[in-house]
């Protein structure tokens, strides 16, 4: 078990419950539960998630700017610990990876966050 100095952001890990997660890897499990969260779905909180998931059934080419959108926008809204300053998509047969690039805000350092949806 780690013991962390600063204890301002950190969370439990979604992939191991005895793990916590700090720094650029908080802000990517962040980012993650964002864009897989559907609005609405979290009662305290009816507005929080992203709109992605209505375009993940549909042609990439016809719904690229939609998902790019809604990704940049949720993050921009529930994610103040980065500046998004590019989004990219890529989809496989069976999933849809987005790639988000940004300035952290506390550091000014880049990030590369990749989600797979």
């Amino acid at each position: 078990m780690t013991i962390t100095t600063d204890t301002r952001n950190w969370q439990v890990s979604i992939d191991d419950p005895l793990a916590i997660v700090e720094g650029i890897d908080d802000i990517t499990q962040c980012v993650y539960i964002i864009l897989t969260t559907v609005p609405g779905s979290d009662p305290l909180r009816p507005t929080f998630g992203s709109d992605v998931y209505k375009y993940l059934d549909k042609p990439l080419e016809s719904v690229r700017a939609q998902i790019i959108y809604a990704a940049t926008e949720a993050i921009s809204r529930w994610e103040k610990r980065i500046e998004v300053t590019a989004c990219t998509i890529t989809r496989t047969a069976s999933r849809t990876q987005i790639t988000i690039e940004g300035t952290i805000v506390a550091s000014a350092k880049q990030a590369t966050i990749k989600t797979t949806i």
